[in-house]
């Protein structure tokens, strides 16, 4: 019997057109995949290892209220896959975004969320990928509980899924990656408009034995809310933990195990910065704190101000002197709150 190899895929589309509402802040003006991770728009690193699995071109699906960041962006993008967007002008969920394309896409190709990127190779997921309507990145993770679980057959097809099983009872370790191999045959029954993978497509395929799944070594990494972007940066800095733009000028501390500084941002005299990330042009006022926290573009950190525990400071913000402000609170763009205007501690 001859078995049939499947063809190389050399396009992908990639899920960028979610509002980022877990970030924002920072997502007021930046799409979320755009948001830097080791001084590199995220969507970069991505585009790196799709290159390296052999695409040479990458569609984002984007929405109608983020083309302008967009087209900037693919005005200077480096080299590498092909660039294009596909615009939805409205929400239109995973696969709706996908059918609304269906007719640029090959008969083969992948789909991947725009807030993930596996720590090992895509290249190698495609390889290993059997042939099916689409197949699934599995990732294996301690505790499944706070997932959907993809329970595999013993010839690799999803057999069912099982959504956020309670502790200790999920039936398997394996949950959905955000990385699929798609055949456009797969989707042709279906309707445009809005429409899930997860909800109705991987479901409906299952059912007919024609969906499979790859257990994916090394798990992947997330940027998706502000605890897996920080956690994120820490692991990719592994190697360099405390990275800065040539131009920003740190004069205070940077501690902790990683810390990220963005080009022409400054940390000032007695100021310190531990497992945060200062995006490119904001301050840190003499004698302030940044602990595992994010400041964005442009904003200040005034004089001995604490910025303590996933907070996010927006862009062009002003955070007064002697504020406090801790667990995950969030400043709007543009807000400037006034001299100890905020704070956890009566004075003294």
């Amino acid at each position: 019997m001859t078995i049939e190899t499947p063809s190389p895929i050399r396009q992908a589309l990639v899920l960028v057109g979610g509002r980022g509402t877990r970030m924002w802040p920072l997502t007021a003006s930046t799409p979320k995949s755009l948001l830097p991770l080791a001084g590199r728009p995220f969507l970069e690193h991505q585009v790196s290892q799709l290159g390296d699995a052999g695409v040479d071109e990458v569609v984002l699906a984007v929405g109608v209220d983020q083309v302008a960041a967009w087209e900037a962006y693919l005005a200077s993008a480096p080299s590498g896959p092909r660039l294009s967007l596909a615009v939805e002008d409205r929400p239109l969920d995973t696969a709706g975004a996908v059918m609304a394309v269906l007719d640029r896409m090959d008969d083969r190709f992948l789909v991947l969320n725009g807030d993930v990127i596996f720590t090992t190779a895509i290249a190698r997921f495609v390889a290993a990928a059997p042939s099916a309507g689409a197949v699934l990145a599995l990732a294996q993770v301690p505790d499944p509980s706070a997932y959907g679980v993809v329970v595999l057959d013993d010839d690799g097809r999803v057999e069912r899924f099982v959504e956020k099983p309670a502790p200790g009872t999920a039936p398997a370790d394996t949950v959905n990656a955000g990385l699929y191999i798609v055949e456009r045959r797969a989707l042709e029954d279906f309707e445009p408009g809005p429409l899930s993978f997860e909800r109705r497509v991987f479901p409906e395929l299952a059912a007919r034995k024609d969906l499979a799944g790859v257990v994916v070594d090394g798990g992947w990494l997330d940027i998706g809310t502000p605890h897996l972007y920080l956690d994120t940066h820490e692991r990719v800095q592994a190697d360099t933990p405390h990275l800065a733009a040539d131009d920003a000028h740190v004069v205070g501390r940077r501690s902790g195990s990683w810390s990220y500084v963005g080009a022409g941002a400054s940390i000032e005299a007695e100021a310190e910065v531990r497992e945060s990330v200062v995006l490119a042009g904001a301050t840190i006022a003499q004698g302030a704190v940044v602990r595992r926290s994010i400041v964005g573009r442009n904003a200040v950190i005034g004089a001995g101000a604490r910025v303590i525990d996933h907070v996010i400071v927006g862009e062009d913000a002003v955070v007064g002197a002697g504020c406090e402000l801790h667990a995950g609170i969030r400043v709007a763009p543009g807000i400037e709150l006034g001299e100890r205007s905020i704070t956890v501690r009566p004075p003294r």
